[in-house]
């Protein structure tokens, strides 16, 4: 058996290697180098239920690996503005006047960005600059 282990590991090779190849890593980065995003500009939504009120909000993404990750967001950004749109205007009045909105908003924008949107590479950060409630 443990004779075989190799021939296996080549064999799979082999098969990712008709298939597409094999894949080789991603170089290494550190996340310090990592961009930052911001170029979507404020976004305004109404509140669920309250569509006298407005939200106006403005967010930053930290990107990695620097360029791929750069490019991608980039090249989602009318995605990643429908998204961000169709969250907050989710968000009722109560949950946007809650103490920790800006943390838990925060924390929701990361999770479906690379959910939803980043399929290649990640969103490290989300760095909420701007929130106004009116």
């Amino acid at each position: 058996m443990l004779r075989q282990l190799p021939i296996l590991a080549w064999l799979t090779c082999l098969v990712f290697l008709i298939a597409g190849g094999c894949a080789t890593p991603p170089p290494p980065y550190n996340t310090d180098e990592c961009p930052t995003y911001s170029d979507l500009g404020p976004l305004r939504a109404n509140p669920a239920g309250a569509l006298d009120r407005h939200l106006q909000i403005e967010v930053s993404f930290k990107v990695c690996p620097p360029e791929a990750g750069l490019a991608e967001i980039q090249r989602k950004h009318i995605e990643l503005k429908h998204d961000l749109l169709s969250l907050l205007s989710a968000k009722t009045q109560a949950q946007l006047e809650d103490p920790l909105r800006i943390e838990n908003l925060r924390v929701e924008i990361h999770q479906m960005v690379n959910k939803k949107i980043m399929k290649k590479n990640r969103v490290e950060e989300v760095f909420v600059t701007a929130f106004e409630l009116e």
